[in-house]
């Protein structure tokens, strides 16, 4: 915490920023200047005074001195030792006043306070300062910066963020698009566990906003919550049907229907859950959600013991999305185990590896494809290519846990 009063001390000594002019701030700046040694009732202080200044935020949303003001509370928090808040008030000064000048120092203060939120979310934090809001209105601005709080979801922003949508709901009761962030909110609460929060705001999208273009998204949002977080099925399957009936030509469709399939899957009516995934596929073509329901076919296929199933319908999905790597290379890798432990099918095991090969050669998991590749080789009776396998993974990763199990593979072979 000491770091952050040395900061908190040269940020007045060096931005020109907090030469407030406003008498309530110069009054705030100067109680702030009066700190202690980092005792509780220091950091109570520093608490109230960016309580405070937070009023003078609301009062004075359009004033020059805004950014003043937010950084001073940034600080306040800081030497309070309420990190999440600063974070806040810091990203407000970027999205409001997305000038270059202030990226440094911004920041500085944001990786300065992950450190005592959650270190592993730097980097996520920083992204946050990527977004671009140059030309909008505040209103804009501050729709855009819930939306990317939301999408970020740092830890132990869940109670400021929620003030930020209180604000703006409250600051702009007519704004054109009030539904949308109804839904963003819907969204926060949900990753948050506040579920019955997030049911009310979806529900509010649907039956508060009669020309909204997401009444099919809210109920099948609605309907999310209880299935997949309350665990309430038969709600669940109610608004899902709702949806089907009132709006058969939604895009939401193809994703009601996988996950009718996982209620059903779950509920161990696998011909059911099997009827599912197989509209959901037609419904959602090529739509990267379709990816989901062709997986959880072969899931189902898998419980059913249709293993060649299971194995034709990943390579069905490989193809199809064949573009994307992760994709690609997770349903032939499954493809290859099943040839392997249900199907005890090398050939089909290789051929599955084989492919993985071909098209991503340098993907994340070459390695253990390699090394699996060689000994589906050596099943098969093909000494040469289960070599020339190994070697090349030796090669390519020669400090990778399967290089050296390759070169004890390789050694055994070769005498």
């Amino acid at each position: 915490m000491r770091k952050l009063v040395v900061a908190f001390v040269l940020a007045f000594a060096c931005m020109p920023v907090f030469a407030a002019k406003d008498a309530t701030l110069n009054f705030y700046q100067r109680q702030a200047l009066m700190k202690g040694e980092n005792t509780r009732a220091d950091r109570a202080f520093a608490s109230a005074l960016a309580e405070q200044t937070g009023i003078w935020i609301k009062q004075n949303p359009q004033s020059p001195e805004l950014k003043t003001a937010l950084l001073m509370q940034a600080d306040y928090y800081l030497r309070a030792g309420e990190e999440a808040r600063a974070l806040v008030a810091l990203y407000q000064v970027r999205f409001y006043f997305p000038s270059a000048q202030d990226f440094t120092v911004l920041s500085s203060n944001i990786e300065q306070a992950m450190e005592k939120i959650k270190r592993s979310q730097k980097g996520q934090a920083l992204k946050v300062l990527a977004v671009n809001t140059d030309g909008l209105s505040r209103q804009l601005q501050q729709a855009a910066l819930l939306e990317a709080l939301v999408k970020a979801n740092l830890s132990q922003t869940y109670q400021p963020v929620n003030e930020l949508f209180e604000d703006f709901f409250a600051t702009y009761p007519q704004f054109s698009q009030t539904d949308k962030m109804l839904l963003l909110q819907g969204d926060w609460y949900r990753q948050n566990e506040n579920y019955t929060a997030a049911v009310a705001a979806y529900k509010r999208v649907n039956e508060l906003f009669p020309n909204t273009p997401y009444k099919a998204a809210s109920l099948r949002m609605t309907a999310d919550v209880y299935s997949g977080d309350l665990e309430d099925y038969d709600t669940a399957v109610a608004i899902y049907n709702q949806l089907l009936k009132q709006y058969p030509d939604s895009n939401e469709i193809g994703v009601v229907y996988k996950h009718l399939a996982v209620m059903e899957e779950n509920r161990k009516d696998y011909a059911a859950a099997a009827a599912y995934y197989e509209r959901a596929i037609k419904d959602l073509g090529s739509r990267p959600a379709a990816y989901e329901a062709w997986r959880g076919k072969a899931d189902v296929q898998i419980k059913n013991k249709d293993y060649q199933g299971a194995y034709d319908t990943l390579l069905s999905a490989a193809q199809l999305f064949a573009a994307d790597e992760t994709k690609y290379t997770e349903a032939l890798a499954e493809a290859a185990q099943i040839a392997q432990r249900r199907l005890k099918s090398p050939a089909m095991q290789a051929a599955a590896l084989e492919k993985i090969m071909l098209s991503y050669p340098k993907t994340q998991t070459a390695p253990q494809v390699l090394y699996e590749l060689g000994e589906a080789y050596e099943k098969l009776g093909r000494p040469e290519p289960a070599a020339q396998t190994y070697k090349r993974l030796i090669i390519n990763y020669p400090t990778d846990k399967y290089a050296s199990r390759a070169q004890s593979r390789l050694s055994r072979l070769e005498k």
